[in-house]
């Protein structure tokens, strides 16, 4: 029974969402595959999506960055939190090198920590990085040329990424060049399945157009509730926060019983950060996106790039978004047209062949 060892950060939700259709798509050439899934990203996610045989062992795998909110990276508690993550450092390697060699995987697939492929490699087990991005070039633009102890942070981040076998690059993505083995792949993201019951039937609503805010798995701080209520022709479907049944507009996702991808391939619009999981996924399914920029995280270009390139996008100032000037922009969108240009298919063929040679050597 082929083993794989996967690790996956719980910086929000996209890095699951990455590793889940090429889990997916490996099972399906691959018999008997298990996955012993190395992260703190929820059970749930894993349940909705995930469907080759796995188990879940809630094991920190990273910091990524420490979020005040999804829009807003706390830069000085990021660096003590990786400051406080590395001050143990053999000791992590140690347990993960303990646990890998009691399960014997026959890889180990990381997205994207460097502890995990430190481990791997310490374990003599091969490892591929599977990612947009790498936490070395998130944190680069945050470093302070005074602060020696966040230059050699960086440093030992690249050094540990480079004793990766490979890199599987999915498109969009950044350079990274601790990497020296690079292949790039199409887009991943969870397709969804077919929709078994009306979004419109569950929320009771005719007419108005459907709106899902979905600013990924670091939840929001607050919404203008009472401006989101004075849109008219729209119902806005909100995660995580608690209001009162005086609001007629807005419904709360833990309340639909539908699973999140069936909610989001039936809405109207989707409002969010640019982030990699509900970017790729509102062009893939041809859905409207409004966006509000953090303007200091590395892959938010490209990303912002893509949606303008294959999909319907507008921006939304964070003033705008926060003083709930929602309407204008909502109208906006409707009747921007679609872009002539086709977006990348989600075609993982050459990744799945170099994983699956792994798991038969």
């Amino acid at each position: 029974m082929p083993i794989i060892w996967c690790s996956i950060s719980a910086h929000g939700f996209g890095h699951a969402a990455q590793v889940i259709p090429i889990l997916n798509a490996l099972g399906a050439v691959v018999e008997n595959i298990q996955v012993i899934l190395r992260t703190c990203v929820p059970f749930s996610i894993f349940k909705e999506y995930l469907e080759v045989k796995w188990e879940l062992q809630a094991v920190p795998q990273d910091i990524g960055c420490i979020q005040r909110g999804p829009l807003d990276i706390d830069i000085n508690e990021t660096w003590l939190a990786h400051q406080t993550f590395h001050e143990n450092w053999h000791q992590r390697v140690n347990q993960e090198v303990q646990a890998m060699n009691e399960v014997q995987p026959s890889l180990v697939l990381s997205n994207i920590s460097y502890l995990a492929i430190a481990s791997a490699f310490q374990a003599s087990c091969p490892v591929v990085a599977l990612a947009s991005l790498s936490w070395d070039q998130v944190l680069e633009p945050f470093i302070e040329l005074s602060r020696t102890d966040q230059q050699a942070i960086y440093e030992h981040i690249r050094q540990n990424y480079a004793k990766a076998n490979h890199l599987i690059r999915l498109h969009p993505a950044i350079t990274m060049p601790a990497f020296s083995s690079v292949s790039d792949t199409g887009p991943s993201f969870p397709l969804t399945r077919y929709q078994a019951q009306d979004l419109r039937e569950c929320l009771e609503t005719r007419g108005e157009k459907l709106v899902l805010i979905a600013f990924g798995g670091v939840p929001l701080n607050r919404l203008p509730l009472e401006q989101m209520e004075a849109c008219e022709g729209f119902h806005f479907l909100v995660p995580g926060l608690a209001f009162d049944s005086t609001f007629k507009r807005l419904h709360r996702i833990e309340d639909v019983r539908l699973p999140f991808g069936e909610i989001m391939k039936q809405v109207d619009v989707v409002m969010t950060k640019p982030g990699y999981a509900t970017i790729t996924t509102a062009v893939h399914d041809a859905i409207p996106l409004i966006y509000v920029r953090r303007y200091n995280f590395v892959d938010e270009q490209l990303l912002v790039d893509y949606v303008h390139q294959y999909g319907r996008a507008l921006e939304m100032t964070r003033e705008d978004f926060e003083t709930g000037s929602w309407n204008e922009t909502l109208q906006a969108i409707l009747t921007l047209p679609c872009p002539p240009q086709k977006p990348p298919k989600p075609e993982h063929h050459a990744a799945i062949n170099l994983l699956r040679e792994y798991l038969q050597a």
